[in-house]
């Protein structure tokens, strides 16, 4: 028997307890298809979708009367409530034709007809019907979690990693920076103790410690392909390591003063670097060699983005400015003006249509990339949060702050959903794994912190 047939079997065994199923229920199905027996999340979508489960009252109403949500976008509610009667009049006399007859999805006719009367009723409302349609969207959130993904173009596998709360203690001094590997199965991150120290995610063990530099190291990112670790620190060099063995691979220096941001980007091999001299500086990934310089702004630049397609690269500064740079000529475009104090952290959404930003005057920051005009700002907050970073769906924006919290601010409503304690100093640094199930977090308290987003969902 396959694997895929030993699931099939599972299913068919619950059947003979239930023809309903929590949600809970559901998910843990799921995880079992994928963990135990090899089934990718689709197929085991497939399979429970059409077993004849029900699935507590998380039935899709739509596929059950033959409906999708988008075929009603549009309509008026008189029209919506003709089409949900004629889809179940028409299902209702096939299963009254039927008579006693059970269906193949093991359901009997009874049993059938009692659901196509609930998807009238819940359809036919528009009230029940627009809650309906944000439980199968919270669904489909749940289920995004748990998903295998599909091969980037870089042909990175991101696997959905499961993970208890997490504390990383490791490092001798505060740890400034931290990043997830493209496949999601490492966090590295960089420190005041001169190191950059590697992670297995899944087991919180230490798997290297990478050693060179002289200073405090600030920064740290994974080349596109996972191949790299660029790290920059206040000894004013960036080092290239091999992220399989941890031996350096080059050496990049010209900087003036300390290096605060290294970032790769997605499109044409080229690392970009902030620092205390003022200047962003642009390097070939592969040689090291020294691309252009950027100089505009007045004061140190803390922090340095480049925008999903890597045509315009963002800059912070502590002259309070948010800048924007053509990527590929270097051109100053313009600046973005409204932070009253230091500008500590920058991020694009991943849309690119937004660039978020954060200050020590205690305000988030939301600037239209087009147009560089102010769309929002939150304030309000316990403290000023000095590292932000959006959630790979744009939904939610992640925010470290002064005291060691971790919040989450959904971005629909503007209002924080989650807030994560622990840590017990200021957050330097936050990062989303691949799947979007973990968020690692790094603060001066010497930690690192992995938070299961889909545990702490759960437990609100």
């Amino acid at each position: 028997m396959s694997s895929r047939e030993e699931f099939i079997a599972l299913i068919n065994d619950l059947k003979t307890i239930s023809l309903t199923i929590s949600d809970e229920q559901r998910k843990g199905l799921l995880h079992r298809a994928v963990q135990q027996h090899g089934v990718s999340v689709d197929d085991a979508i497939e399979i429970l979708r059409t077993s004849g489960l029900a699935i507590g009252d998380q039935v899709n109403y739509f596929e059950v009367l033959g409906l999708s949500i988008s075929a009603l976008n549009g309509q008026s509610e008189s029209d919506i409530l003709q089409v949900v009667e004629t889809a179940h009049k028409k299902l209702y006399r096939v299963s009254l034709t039927a008579g006693g007859l059970p269906r193949s999805d093991g359901r009997t006719q009874e049993q059938w007809r009692s659901l196509l009367n609930q998807a009238k009723d819940v359809l036919s409302n528009p009230q029940k019907r627009y809650k309906h349609i944000e439980e199968l969207n919270s669904r489909k959130r749940e289920e995004s979690t748990i998903e295998v993904l599909p091969r980037a173009s870089t042909g990175i596998t991101k696997p959905h990693i499961q993970v208890k709360d997490t504390v990383l203690s490791k490092h001798e001094d505060a740890v400034h920076s931290v990043a997830f590997s493209p496949n999601g199965t490492t966090v590295v991150s960089g420190s005041a103790d001169n190191t950059v120290c590697l992670w297995n995610v899944v087991t919180g063990e230490l798997t290297n410690t990478l050693i060179g530099h002289k200073d405090d190291v600030s920064s740290v990112a994974y080349s596109l392909d996972g191949s790299t670790i660029a790290s920059g620190s206040y000894d004013r060099t960036i080092r290239l390591w091999d992220a399989t063995t941890g031996e350096q691979k080059n050496l990049l220096t010209g900087h003036e003063d300390n290096i605060n941001s290294v970032v790769y980007s997605s499109a044409n091999g080229t690392i970009a670097s902030a620092s205390h001299d003022g200047t962003i500086r642009l390097w070939d990934a592969v040689d090291g060699g020294l691309k252009n310089i950027l100089k505009g702004h007045k004061n140190w630049v803390s922090s340095v983005a480049y925008s999903p397609d890597s045509s315009t690269i963002a800059s912070g500064s502590y002259d309070r400015m948010v800048g924007l740079w053509d990527a590929t000529t270097g051109q100053y475009k313009y600046s973005l003006i409204g932070h009253k104090k230091s500008v500590s952290s920058i991020v694009y959404s991943p849309d690119g249509k937004t660039l978020a930003s954060t200050s020590i005057d205690g305000s988030v920051r939301f600037w239209d990339t087009i147009t560089g005009e102010p769309i929002d700002f939150l304030q309000g907050h316990l403290s000023w949060f000095n590292a932000i970073e959006y959630s790979h769906d744009g939904s939610t924006l992640a925010c470290g702050s002064y005291y060691g919290l971790v919040r989450l601010c959904d971005l629909r409503t503007g209002k924080f959903t989650n807030t994560f304690t622990g840590h017990k100093s200021l957050i330097k640094s936050l990062s989303y794994s691949p799947c979007g199930g973990v968020l690692a977090s790094c603060s001066n308290d010497k930690d690192v912190r992995l938070w299961n987003l889909a545990r702490n969902r759960e437990s609100e």
